[in-house]
């Protein structure tokens, strides 16, 4: 078929029985659109390569061969090329996958992830991703794929396996494809060469063939030993009838149950098509192989460098197209400059005629041969003895032509955006943020190459993604690896049992790959090794300010440090914190919860956690105890200090007395023993009311008081020796108080027993 019937009115494709022909069609149609880009990659790296033909040209070459001139090839490339793809080395591309709906769950996202990880470990991926970026830096496209192989040869359980592409010129990619990363490809060519005799032997009804394509990068077909042949990809569509129910799912009308279920039926109709993608092997004139691939895009994976779409024609290019014109001015000034000072030995002797007769030979090879002396012949004009031959004086530094390749070297760090400070040399700038600034710059103008990259690597999450329920369709164990590279296993399609909170069972899939719909994004950053180093000089940091960090997160922080015995010393720690802080570390995914230790208690056992704050809550009742105590035993020695003070007191009155009463004997003994005058004896006779009747009074007032003090001082040393009881809320049986214990009455004493019996 032509190639115009590649594709149908509906942007489909059109596509026959003849697979080979189909081939040929595609290949015409990317030869059509190619627009030289083949032809130019292969320039770009030849002239990467240092080729002197194609640096200095073929006319060039030969002409300064045969004048013996020098043609020098200073070659700064690679080490620019070298910069851009070891940036992207080091900012590898993460895939990570989330669910978006149709029974899909988080932890098989996780599990997908995982397998992910052990995929692209398993199949070296990152030496297909770095090869894939490097081509596309170099000659403007690279390329890398996805294939399905049986896990062992005794095995009928697949697995997925990321390879390289080393020669993107063997790939013929649909260039219709409009997506940047490629992703609405309909068709994708990859040749190869095989020996005869392994076609031979692994096809032996198939004709060992030398036609098909005329590939630029394949070499020639035709070969003694070896014969070509191409994998051909394509996507297929068979016209359908899609269906919609009244349940809300869709179908295609051929697969749907006949007769519906009672009470469904078809709401809408419409014409649709199934999609699927096929692979071929084919030679020049018969297929090979046949099979159906298992994902829902061709998975070939392009990587682009620089696109221009000139009126419909695609250009692409790497960082070299634009610095070859650069980079040949280099050389040529500097072959120039070179070949100048070059030639200063050879400056000639300027001497009269005769001078060099006798030792001509010597002479003629002067410039070439490092003599210790050289005779002259002594010659004379007009009489007078002319002087010894004398070399020309050199010539200056050509100042003129160094300047040149200084101007070359500036337009190179142009057209290719990396400056001296991205290449570790001193430039202009003084200051840090000055040389972070420019390096900068070299990172931001060929940061396309990583972000096409990781366009690529995201639609090949996509693809894993998209066959996962067809390539891991049946119950297997598979290998998983973490972010820290930490391997473990998770088992897929397994049925279990559960039973919801009514308690009857439920049937369902542990891990289930075959449903549920999911999303791909990918992550960029440095290597986990580079970003662990990172995160533990932080962490230090942070402990240094914050300590308590080190109760809570210890364990993370010893974790993250790169020394031996690291990850025990860590476990150790994450044991101390779960014991000391139950609940703040989770399990991991598939760990089983350890149990909360049990605390004997006079309730019983309890877990520590309740026990913790049952302590808690006895401590806070003690606490409050022993307040209630302190004040008890400040009022007694208050109480105390009064009763000695009014005791000290009535002792002190009743003293006073006692010698007042002393006092007035004597002055009456002493007043009888004088006679006094009549009338002073008469009023002396007369009766006295008692000056002390108040004292008296007072004291009484004071004992009763004294008395009353000491029975109240009784009471309240009899309530503090008292038993307690702890009084609890009868709702939340939390401790709210304390009272005192409720004495068991007295037994009735019977009678004719006393106490003495």
């Amino acid at each position: 078929m032509s190639a115009d019937s590649i594709r149908s009115d509906d942007g489909a494709t059109a596509v026959t029985d003849d697979v080979v022909a189909d081939a040929k069609a595609c290949f015409q149609l990317w030869q059509d659109a190619d627009n030289g880009n083949a032809a130019l990659g292969i320039d770009d790296l030849l002239f990467l390569n240092g080729d002197p033909l194609t640096r200095w040209g073929l006319d060039a070459t030969q002409q300064r061969v045969a004048d013996g001139r020098p043609q020098l090839v200073v070659n700064t490339l690679p080490a620019t090329l070298a910069l851009v793809v070891n940036d992207a080395r080091q900012n590898r591309q993460s895939i990570h996958v989330h669910p978006v709906g149709g029974g899909a769950d988080a932890d098989v996202a996780k599990v997908m992830e995982g397998i992910i990880r052990h995929i692209e470990y398993d199949s070296n991926a990152d030496a297909a991703y770095d090869t894939a970026v490097a081509n596309a830096a170099a000659n403007g496209f690279g390329f890398f794929r996805m294939v399905t192989e049986y896990e062992s040869e005794a095995s009928f359980d697949q697995k997925m396996v990321i390879k390289r592409i080393r020669n993107p010129f063997t790939v013929y990619f649909d260039p219709l494809a409009q997506e940047a990363d490629g992703s609405d490809a309909r068709f994708c060519i990859i040749s190869s060469r095989m020996g005869k005799a392994d076609f031979k032997r692994e096809y032996p009804k198939a004709k060992a063939t030398v036609e098909l394509f005329d590939g630029l990068g394949d070499g020639v077909w035709l070969t003694s030993d070896e014969v070509r042949v191409a994998e051909f990809y394509r996507v297929e569509y068979t016209p359908a009838r899609l269906c919609l129910l009244s349940t809300g799912e869709s179908g295609f009308k051929d697969e749907l149950v006949n007769p519906l279920p009672m009470g469904v039926r078809i709401v809408k109709e419409r014409d649709s098509f199934k999609r699927k993608v096929m692979w071929y092997k084919v030679t020049g004139c018969e297929k090979l192989e046949e099979a159906e691939v298992p994902f829902y895009w061709i998975p070939v994976f392009p990587v682009w460098g620089q696109e221009i779409d000139i009126d419909g024609k695609i250009q692409r290019s790497g960082i070299i197209r634009n610095a070859k014109d650069p980079s040949r001015m280099y050389d040529f000034f500097l072959s120039t400059a070179t070949e100048e000072v070059a030639m200063r030995p050879r400056t000639p002797y300027i001497g009269a005629v005769g001078q060099f007769e006798t030792a001509k030979q010597d002479w003629a090879t002067a410039n070439q041969v490092n003599y210790s002396y050289l005779e002259y012949d002594a010659v004379t004009v007009d009489g007078n003895l002319v002087g010894a031959p004398q070399r020309q004086p050199m010539a200056d530094v050509p100042a003129g032509n160094l300047q040149m390749c200084a101007i070359a070297r500036d337009n190179i760090k142009a057209t290719t955006g990396i400056y001296d400070a991205s290449l570790g040399a001193r430039g202009n700038e003084t200051s840090g943020k000055g040389i972070m600034a420019r390096q900068r710059q070299g990172d931001i103008a060929n940061f396309h190459y990583s972000d096409n990259l990781a366009r690529a690597i995201r639609h090949l999450g996509r693809t894993m993604v998209s066959g996962f329920g067809r390539v891991f369709d049946t119950r297997r164990v598979m290998r998983l690896l973490a972010p820290d590279n930490t391997a473990s296993t998770a088992e897929i399609n397994a049925p279990t049992q559960e039973t919801d909170e009514l308690g009857q069972a439920i049937e369902r899939v542990l891990n289930d790959m075959t449903v549920g719909d999911y999303d791909v994004v990918i992550s960029s950053g440095p290597a986990y090794s580079t970003m662990r180093q990172e995160a533990a000089d932080s962490m230090v940091a942070m402990t240094q300010s914050y300590p308590q960090m080190m109760e809570i997160a210890g364990d993370q922080v010893v974790k993250a440090m790169d020394w031996p015995g690291a990850d025990e010393m860590s476990e150790r720690i994450a044991a101390f914190i779960k014991l000391k802080f139950p609940g703040l570390i989770k399990p991991e995914p598939g760990e089983k919860e350890e149990a909360a230790p049990m605390v004997q208690t006079p309730r019983g056992p309890l877990p520590a956690e309740q026990a913790g704050q049952l302590i808690g809550q006895m401590e806070q009742a003690l606490e409050g105890l022993s307040e209630q105590m302190e004040s008890i035993q400040l009022e007694l020695d208050k109480e105390r200090i009064k009763a000695d003070t009014s005791i000290k007191v009535a002792q002190i009155n009743a003293d006073s007395r006692g010698d007042v009463a002393e006092l007035n004997g004597m002055v009456k003994l002493l007043v009888e023993s004088i006679p006094p005058p009549p009338a002073l004896v008469d009023a002396a006779l007369e009766p006295e009311p008692d000056k002390f009747a108040p004292l008296a009074s007072a004291l009484e007032q004071v004992i009763a008081a004294v008395a009353a003090q000491g029975q109240a001082l009784g009471a309240l040393e009899t309530r503090v020796t008292a038993p307690r009881e702890v009084v609890r809320d009868p709702v939340t049986n939390r401790v709210t108080g304390l009272r005192v214990a409720e004495q068991p009455p007295a037994m009735p004493q019977q009678e004719g027993i006393t106490d003495a019996s």
